[in-house]
């Protein structure tokens, strides 16, 4: 059996005392089997292990791309820290044939507020052809893919470990959804523990995948601080949703303000910003990028039956939850929908039709 070259990226990848910058100058200008022939050369296993980890990914349906590979991503081309190798669980074109990204990250304990934000702006982009990125974690990264599933452009997750488990395992059926309608990258092979060093490496991914980075709350020094700052060295934009100054989630992304980032209150500001980066902005939300939002009646389906639930004295999102049977993630993104349409307004956490 022929052993494609992929195979020995792989291989390579898995060994234990090569990680992603060692990986780089291994194969940056040589063919991944010869890079393998000069480590057993040193001692490392033959070529049975090459056999073995190529068999291990594609029994997973875990795609392997190396920089020569006709599917690698051209965005990451110019990144002078590109991946030497990426493992795709999904369609691997989906990093290619994305017209415009945006990441949505922040803190994993949010409020329903920043939940809310994050599945409508999502849901937003993902409906106008933007893909949304994140990197699947608890909090704001859910809530960012559960609003973006189905909504329309195919999300991209970029995670820290391997593909093989679900990290965290809670969202087990959120990876499976994303994978199924997009694409889940990682550096990391299969096989391999979500160890700590390896967020920093997915967080600099993550920001060389996005067009524009969006933190919707995050806690003072939070982690998503670091792909604020990965995305900073890149010079990709960064945006903030202003939060409550008594909120202890919003810390972060009101120093973040401070210190320069774009304040982002609705998607048309995020459709401003990805129009400065040179990517093409849907003319279909140019209404939206400019602030315009005429009155309209409420959708079929969901956002008719949450506002068929609220009346004109304020209701908790508890009683809501209740009366529509949503859960919290569905409901403050409807809401959050609802209030962009001048339809409900959020009153102290408690929700009322206009």
């Amino acid at each position: 059996m022929r052993v494609p070259e992929e195979a020995y990226a792989a291989a390579l990848a898995s060994l234990p005392s090569v990680g992603p910058s060692t990986l780089r100058s291994l194969i940056g200008s040589d063919l991944p089997s010869r890079a393998w022939a000069r480590q057993r050369e040193c001692g490392d296993p033959g070529l049975d292990v090459v056999t073995e980890v190529w068999e291990r990914h594609r029994r997973l349906g875990i795609s392997v791309l190396w920089r020569e590979h006709p599917s690698f991503p051209k965005r990451l081309a110019g990144f002078p820290r590109s991946p030497a190798v990426l493992f795709c669980l999904g369609d691997p074109s989906a990093l290619s044939t994305a017209v415009a990204t945006v990441a949505l990250v922040g803190t994993r304990a949010p409020t329903r507020y920043g939940i809310g934000v994050a599945a409508q702006f999502a849901a937003d982009l993902s409906a106008a052809g933007v893909s949304v990125v994140s990197g699947l974690a608890l909090g704001i990264d859910g809530a960012a893919h559960e609003g973006a599933c189905g909504a329309g452009a195919p999300p991209i997750g970029v995670v820290a470990g391997g593909l093989d488990v679900p990290y965290p395992s809670r969202h087990a059926r959120l990876w499976a959804r994303v994978a199924e309608q997009g694409v889940i990258v990682s550096e990391s092979p299969a096989g391999v523990r979500t160890e700590k060093w390896r967020f920093p490496v997915r967080n600099r991914l993550l920001a060389a995948v996005s067009d524009v980075v969006v933190v919707v709350e995050s806690r003072h020094l939070g982690g998503s601080r670091h792909t604020v700052d990965a995305a900073m060295h890149q010079g990709v934009p960064v945006g903030a949703v202003p939060g409550s100054i008594r909120s202890p989630t919003s810390e972060g992304t009101n120093a973040l303000l401070a210190d320069g980032a774009f304040p982002v209150c609705s998607t048309g500001d995020i459709l401003v910003a990805l129009s400065l980066t040179g990517a093409p902005v849907p003319t279909v939300l140019a209404a939206a990028a400019h602030h315009a939002s005429p009155r309209r009646p409420p959708r079929a389906g969901r956002e008719r039956q949450v506002y068929d639930a609220l009346s004109y004295d304020a209701t908790s999102l508890d009683e809501l939850a209740r009366l529509t049977g949503l859960g919290f993630t569905a409901l403050c993104g409807t809401l959050e929908g609802l209030a962009q349409a001048g339809l409900a307004r959020d009153s102290g956490g408690w929700w009322e039709r206009v």
